[in-house]
């Protein structure tokens, strides 16, 4: 179980009041696979440096790391989007929602600054990311 106590750690100070319960159980319940869940648990300690480099919500950032996480194991992006936000997929097909049109919310999901910044750091080598935790 990820706790409230490891991840206020891991964030940024003005960062911690804005976790509550409903972040927590957001991340507790966000993957079932357990080989997925520890990969992405790992990735939301990990990358929590990106969120001094703008005005983000957690929310947005957890979403961010689930979808990279999935391209970094080998998905395409629409295989990540999609397992990121099951939800706004199922109901895009159920409002017969074009592939096309389908593709561009991914397009536009995977070019935010948040994305970018976490892919950014998914190239940095662990020990020099993780040094200050040393």
């Amino acid at each position: 179980m990820f706790t409230e106590e490891t991840f206020k750690k891991a964030l940024p100070a003005q960062m911690r009041k804005n976790v509550n319960l409903s972040v927590m159980e957001n991340i507790n319940k966000c993957i079932t696979d357990p080989d997925v869940r520890d990969h992405v648990l790992d990735n939301i300690l990990s990358y929590t440096s990106v969120l001094t480099e703008g005005k983000f919500k957690i929310e947005s950032y957890l979403d961010a790391v689930k979808y990279v996480s999935f391209k970094t194991m080998g998905d395409t992006n629409i295989q990540a989007w999609v397992k990121t936000f099951p939800d706004r997929y199922a109901r895009l097909v159920a409002n017969n929602t074009s592939e096309k049109d389908i593709s561009a919310h991914v397009a536009m999901f995977n070019g935010t600054k948040l994305v970018s910044l976490i892919y950014e750091q998914t190239l940095r080598p662990i020990h020099i990311m993780n040094a200050h935790h040393a």
